[in-house]
């Protein structure tokens, strides 16, 4: 029986392929990420040792995110690459990140903490019943005198009050560690829940003919990942150069920490396909860009778009200085470009953002101030960036300083598809605005079968600053979408008129302590059985 055995073991193994097929786990590590607006890929190598046959050596370890059609393998040495595959692990979780082991070492730190102050309450209490007891023997001789009473009840209180307060404060120490390892408990029960996930890896099939070292490089594109732009613009004085700060908060959730890699951010997106992608028709039309919340005329009401700028409540003094920017070289090729950070740098998966600070431009710009009396009636500082186009700007929110303060949110949209990019520097009350209606000059009147009512406004911008100011003052007449009703400009105190936005534009030059005015009337005709809302 034995004999039997022995040989169906030896048919089994000798059945089974020696050379052929068998696996060598290899390491992988991610040394460079290209991290596009969506997705970003990964690439390292590993060094191999090739026999003679044909062997799958699996990378593994890898996030279980990767899109399997974006896999790319490249072998350096003797060898031929017969076949790349992947799959999913569910059995190995990855290495433990950084940040789990760090909150591991935080917890046993308070834990040698509990136990010291444990051993020290335990001392404290042990102290407290060694005074009751003795306190209790004396207290209880009959020979006790009454003076020797009194030394010894002031004695005990000196003692038992030092001990009482002692474990009263070792008490308060002890819930306080334990309330914060609990907090420490909690966050590393949930990290570890997230990283409980499992694991990708990448088989590649090796064949040689004879021994031979070499190295394989692997790259491959995971989705849940990506870069958004972010600014500060600082100006300050109206005098000066604006500044602007380019940032990127890089974040991903690949399932797989990124550990002192390097770092390349790109606006292009990730070819995650082997084959040639399809061109599909391309329409063209006129760019229509609304610079005022538009106003319909529609013979029941108006209806406003929500102002884009958005502003603090209160300008917030802040430190100008600010951190040194990270060492970045900017690449282009043809219509997309990429910074390449030089200091390697560590994302953690989880989603966080990681934010870098890429480059700090100084760029000519002009100032001028903008009213805008209809819909506030404070005057807002503009700076208009030019050539904007050659600093590789993408859309993104700003922040926005004005002489060390900060003024207010911003967005820099560099959609709009024009020569210069207008920054709103915040409000300054020393400009004063107010738009009056006209009284005497507002009517309505009925001729045949219409109604035509007539709305006129003064305007008034006064300078309180000491020195001459420009001032870009915008109103807007209504739009009309029913050919029963008709707008015109009554008097517009030399303004430009856009028909297709009804926007009405002044531009005004006014020196210190003066002030100018303008006149704005406009005209309404519909019919006298209709109703239209006006302002």
């Amino acid at each position: 029986m034995k004999k039997y055995l022995l040989v169906v073991l030896l048919v089994t193994a000798l059945s089974s392929p020696v050379l052929d097929g068998q696996e060598k786990y290899i390491q992988s590590p991610v040394t460079h990420v290209t991290v596009f607006r969506q997705g970003a890929q990964l690439s390292g190598d590993a060094v191999i040792s090739v026999q003679p046959g044909t062997w799958d050596f699996v990378a593994g370890g890898l996030s279980p995110y990767i899109d399997p059609n974006s896999i790319q393998v490249r072998g350096e040495g003797d060898f031929m690459i017969t076949g790349v595959a992947y799959r999913t692990n569910y059995l190995e979780n990855p290495a433990e990140s950084d940040a789990i082991s760090t909150l591991r070492g935080k917890i046993k730190h308070l834990e040698l903490k509990l136990e010291d102050e444990g051993t020290a309450l335990e001392v404290l209490l042990e102290r407290e019943r060694f005074l009751k007891a003795n306190y209790d023997v004396v207290a209880n001789k009959s020979t006790i005198t009454p003076e020797q009473f009194r030394a010894l009840m002031e004695l005990y209180g000196i003692n038992m009050e030092t001990v009482k307060n002692a474990i009263l404060m070792k008490n308060r120490v002890i819930r306080s560690l334990k309330e914060e390892k609990g907090k420490l408990d909690q966050q590393l029960a949930g990290t570890l829940d997230r990283s409980k996930m499992p694991t990708g890896e990448i088989v590649v099939t090796v064949s040689g003919s004879k021994p031979a070292n070499g190295r394989l490089k692997l790259s491959y594109v995971v989705m849940n990942a990506g870069w958004r732009p972010s600014y500060d613009i600082r100006v300050d004085d109206i005098s000066d150069p604006a500044v602007i700060i380019y940032k990127a908060d890089i974040w991903q959730s690949s399932g797989i920490e990124w550990k002192d890699v390097k770092i390349s951010l790109s606006n292009a997106a990730p070819m995650t396909a082997g084959y040639l992608p399809k061109l599909n028709p391309w329409f063209v039309d006129f760019y229509q860009e609304y610079s005022l919340n538009e106003m319909v005329v529609t013979g029941y009401g108006t209806k406003a778009r929500p102002a884009r700028q958005e502003k603090s409540e209160e300008a917030v003094m802040m430190d100008l200085e600010a951190s040194a920017p990270m060492p970045v070289t900017v690449t282009e090729s043809n219509i997309s470009f990429s910074f390449d950070i030089n200091v390697p740098r560590t994302v953690s998966s989880g989603g966080k953002p990681e934010t870098v600070e890429l480059q700090r431009l100084t760029v000519p710009a002009t100032y001028s101030y903008a009213v805008t009396p209809k819909l506030a009636s404070m005057a807002y500082l503009m700076g208009y960036i030019t050539d904007w186009d050659k600093y590789n700007l993408l859309p993104g929110e700003s922040n926005i300083y004005f002489s060390n303060t900060f003024t207010g949110k911003g967005y820099i949209n560099t959609a709009e598809l024009t020569d210069t990019l207008p920054v709103s520097l915040g409000a300054d009350n020393s400009i004063t605005v107010k738009r009056d209606r006209r009284t005497d000059f507002t009517s309505q009147r009925l001729i045949g079968a219409n109604r035509v009512e007539t709305l006129s406004f003064l305007i008034s911008v006064r300078n309180n600053k000491s020195k001459a100011v420009t001032v870009r003052l915008r109103d807007q007449m209504p739009l009309s979408q029913n050919s029963d009703i008709t707008v015109e400009a009554a008097e517009l105190s030399g303004g430009r008129h856009n028909s297709a936005t009804g926007e009405v534009t002044w531009d005004l030059t006014i020196d210190p302590g003066r002030m100018k005015e303008v006149i704005f009337t406009y005209t309404v005709k519909y019919p006298k059985n209709r109703k239209v809302v006006l302002e």
